[in-house]
C-alpha cells in the first residue's frame, strides 16, 4: 500500500512542527528571563542600598533593625532567622536568593561593615514578594503572551502553507503530468509556476530520456516492421520451391520438404509473436479461450520431439475458461516452456499443469546448471517468455527443483475474462 504524501503537506507538517518547537522554546526561554531578571534586579538592589543602612551600626545601632517595611540588617548571624542560618555560614559573603517552602522570596546581602564591636560581617535581609508579582499576575501576563505567541503561528503557519504550495506546485504538475496517460508519445513535458534550478535539471533529464525512450520505440517498431517484411518474401518463396518438390516422388525429398515446411511455419509464427510483442494493443477486447483442446494442438507439435526424446509427457486443465491475452502470444508461452522442458529431459519426465491463475511446467531433466546435450543452450525461448508476461503484467520464474530438473512458472495477474 502506498502511503506516500504530496510534497506540500510534508513541508507544511515539517515547518509548523519546527514552528510549534520555536515557539515552546521561546515561550519557556521568555518565562525563565523574566524570573532571573526579576531575582538579579532584586540582589543589586540590595547590594546597592545595603552599605548605605550598615554605616548605622558605627553609630550606636545594635542586634536587628528594621529599615521599612521590606528589609532588615543584621550585625551578628546568631540572630539572623534560623530559616536564613541553615542555607548560609558565619563566613560567607556575597549576594543571593532563597526561595522557601511556603512560596517566600527572600533577598540576603552579608558584608564586612565596621560596628560597635569593630569590623565583622553584617547582613541585609529583604522580603521580595512585595515588589513581585503574584501568581495571578503572572499567570494572566503569561496567558497574554502565549495568546500573542498563538497569533504569531497562526499568521507564521498561514504563510508557510501558502509557500509550501507554491513551492510544490510545479512538482505536482510535472509528477501528474507523468502519471497521465495523455503523454505516451513520450512528447517533451513542461510545468507552470515557479521553477528552481533542481526542478529545471530535473525536468531536462525527464525530457532527455523521454525523447530516448521514444526515439528506441520508433527504432525497435522500424525494426520490427522492416524485418517481417524482408522475412515473409523469403518464406513465401520457400514455400513455393517446397510445393515444387513435393511434386517429384522421391521420400528422401519428401521427408527434407517437410522439414522445411516445419521450419518456415515456426519462422512466420515467430515474427507474429514478435510483431504481436511490440503492438501496443487493448488487451481487454481480445481473449483466448483455454481448452483442451486448445492445449492439444498446441502439445500435437512436440510429438515427434517427446517420441524421440523419449519422454514421459504429462498434462493436465484444471478447468476451461478465459484469459485476456492474445491467443498466439498465450500460445508462444507454452511452446516455449515445454520446448525448453522436453529437449532437457531426455529419457526424463514432463508435466504441465494450467489453472485460470497460473501456468506450471515441472520437468526432472538436467536443471539450470548444464546445457543438455545436442541442446544449444535455451536459446530465445525463455526471454519470449519473459517479454510476454512483461507484457502483460505476468510474474514468471523459474528454479532448480530439490531434486533433478526445474520448475518454470508463470502466473496471471489480470482478471480472468468471464
Amino acid at each position: 500500500m502506498n502511503n506516500a504524501k504530496p510534497m506540500s503537506s510534508k513541508i507544511i507538517r515539517v515547518y509548523l512542527l519546527g514552528a510549534m518547537v520555536l515557539l515552546v522554546f521561546y515561550g519557556a526561554i521568555f518565562n525563565n528571563t523574566i524570573l532571573y531578571t526579576e531575582n538579579k534586579s532584586s540582589e543589586r538592589r540590595l547590594a546597592l542600598i545595603s552599605p548605605y543602612h550598615f554605616k548605622l551600626f558605627s553609630q550606636g545601632f545594635a542586634g536587628e533593625i528594621q529599615i521599612d517595611p521590606m528589609l532588615k540588617i543584621y550585625d551578628q548571624y546568631d540572630i539572623l532567622p534560623p530559616s536564613i542560618k541553615r542555607r548560609i555560614d558565619k563566613s560567607w559573603q556575597g549576594s543571593i536568593i532563597f526561595h522557601f517552602e511556603d512560596d517566600h522570596e527572600y533577598s540576603v546581602f552579608a558584608k564586612q561593615a565596621m560596628t560597635q564591636k569593630g569590623l565583622t560581617i553584617v547582613y541585609a535581609l529583604e522580603d521580595i514578594d512585595a515588589i513581585e508579582w503574584d501568581d495571578t499576575e503572572f499567570a494572566i501576563f503569561q496567558t497574554a503572551i502565549f495568546g500573542f505567541g498563538l497569533f504569531i503561528y497562526i499568521i507564521a503557519a498561514l504563510f508557510i502553507i501558502k509557500m509550501a504550495k507554491r513551492i510544490s506546485t510545479p512538482f505536482s504538475s510535472l509528477a501528474d503530468k507523468l502519471e497521465s496517460n495523455d503523454n505516451e508519445e513520450y512528447a517533451p513535458l513542461s510545468v507552470d509556476g515557479e521553477l528552481s534550478q533542481e526542478l529545471v535539471q530535473m525536468l531536462t533529464s525527464i525530457n532527455s530520456y523521454r525523447s530516448r525512450i521514444r526515439d528506441t520505440f520508433m527504432r525497435e517498431q522500424a525494426f520490427t516492421r522492416y524485418v517481417s517484411h524482408e522475412l515473409r518474401t523469403p518464406m513465401t518463396v520457400i514455400r513455393g520451391g517446397i510445393s515444387i518438390l513435393r511434386r517429384l516422388n522421391d521420400e528422401k525429398v519428401q521427408k527434407q520438404s517437410s522439414r522445411i515446411d516445419n521450419a518456415v511455419i515456426e519462422m512466420e509464427q515467430l515474427v507474429h509473436t514478435f510483431l504481436l510483442m511490440a503492438r501496443n494493443e487493448d488487451s481487454d477486447t481480445i481473449n483466448v479461450d483455454v481448452s483442451d483442446e486448445f492445449i492439444q494442438k498446441i502439445v500435437q507439435d512436440f510429438e515427434s520431439t517427446i517420441h524421440a526424446n523419449q519422454v514421459d509427457f504429462h498434462q493436465e486443465l484444471q478447468c476451461d475458461f478465459s484469459l485476456n491475452v492474445q491467443p498466439l502470444l498465450f500460445a508462444a508461452v507454452i511452446k516455449n516452456l515445454l520446448k525448453n522442458a522436453i529437449n532437457c529431459s531426455v529419457e526424463g519426465n514432463v508435466s504441465i499443469f494450467i489453472s485460470p491463475q497460473r501456468i506450471d511446467v515441472i520437468d526432472n531433466g538436467v536443471g539450470l546448471d548444464a546445457q543438455p546435450r545436442g541442446y544449444e543452450g535455451f536459446g530465445i525461448g525463455l526471454n519470449i517468455v519473459r517479454d510476454i508476461c512483461e507484457k502483460y503484467q505476468w510474474q514468471f520464474s523459474i528454479k532448480n527443483n530439490l531434486g533433478d530438473g526445474c520448475t518454470a512458472s508463470v502466473i496471471f495477474s489480470q482478471k480472468i475474462a468471464t
